[in-house]
């Protein structure tokens, strides 16, 4: 476009998101924690209140209220890339809002459990 200092073209009028994200990590590029898309969250006990936070870590808490989501589930929630959502998510972790737990730390499934899913298995083999 002429008149503008070179370079600076792709910012326009139509296109502002392209800036969005640095913004909304404040201008971090590295969570504070280590997390991978697989990675559950779930939120505490502690009464954070959502005015107070970004609209993309309100929803992002809003959303692991309700049950347990994975990081990928929270990034596309947001509609944020995966590294973007990460340092989101580790700002709510250190706020005490969320915690993250990989599958390890998750309780195992029973073993009546297991031996009514191999016995549906089975049951459906057979047929």
């Amino acid at each position: 476009m002429r008149g503008e200092p070179p370079g600076r073209a792709w910012i326009t009028q139509e296109a502002p998101e392209v800036l969005r994200p640095y913004m909304v990590t404040g201008n971090r590029t590295r969570p504070r924690h280590v997390m991978q898309l697989d990675t559950v969250l779930t939120a505490t006990a502690k009464p954070v209140p959502t005015e107070v936070l970004q609209p993309e870590a309100a929803q992002a808490l809003r959303l692991c209220r309700g049950q347990q989501r994975t990081l990928a589930e929270v990034a596309a929630t947001i509609r944020q890339p995966a590294l973007v959502a990460k340092i989101i998510v580790s700002d709510l972790i250190d706020r005490g809002a969320l915690a993250a737990h990989d599958h390890a730390d998750l309780a195992a499934p029973s073993r009546h459990l297991l031996e009514t899913a191999l016995a549906g298995l089975y049951a459906l083999d057979a047929t």
